[in-house]
């Protein structure tokens, strides 16, 4: 019992962090936000910082991390696996996470969602793509492919305030893949 009651302290101090790290950098750049004034304003100790991250990076990578984690588990829990819906599920997903991606352009940190993607893709890719008969340097190129790809639409997406609509974007890119 007291052990689901440290992990559940540990996980309201996470998202004490993160969300106090949202809201300062709306007021202003990620590289201005000191650790003191980042616990100050989520209501937690110094101590408890550096008990769950090293350096401030890593509360935008773990969320990022959770972030693709939770999306993993949507793709592998769709019936069939196809193009458009795993793409429509990207760009929705991605929709509910405006603000983050918004901070991070501002910031100039969105090269950590690009990092993920990469990361991501890989996964699936031997998940699903490494099913196919590619060779390991066509695979390694097609990641790159579609990560690198994937993310820029997102953040041209996200600078232009996303005001194309979820299935319009996954039919886009379906095009885009299919030319």
């Amino acid at each position: 019992m007291e052990n689901n009651n440290i992990n559940s302290q540990n996980m309201l101090t996470k998202e004490s962090i993160f969300t106090a790290l949202m809201i300062l950098m709306e007021q202003k750049n990620f590289k201005e936000i000191s650790i003191t004034e980042l616990t100050k304003k989520a209501g937690v100790s110094r101590m408890a910082f550096y008990r769950n991250y090293n350096q401030m990076e890593d509360i935008i990578t773990s969320y990022l991390n959770e972030l693709f984690e939770e999306y993993s588990k949507q793709i592998l829990g769709l019936e069939k696996i196809d193009n458009y819906e795993s793409l429509r599920l990207y760009f929705s997903y991605f929709r509910q996470h405006e603000k983050l991606i918004a901070n991070l352009i501002n910031s100039n940190l969105s090269n950590l969602i690009l990092e993920r993607c990469v990361e991501y893709f890989h996964w699936l890719s031997c998940e699903i793509v490494c099913k196919k008969s590619y060779s390991s340097t066509k695979e390694r190129y097609t990641i790159e492919f579609i990560a690198g790809g994937l993310f820029k639409v997102l953040i041209e997406w996200a600078k232009s305030g996303m005001k194309e609509n979820n299935e319009d974007m996954a039919e886009l890119v379906c095009d885009i893949i299919n030319i």
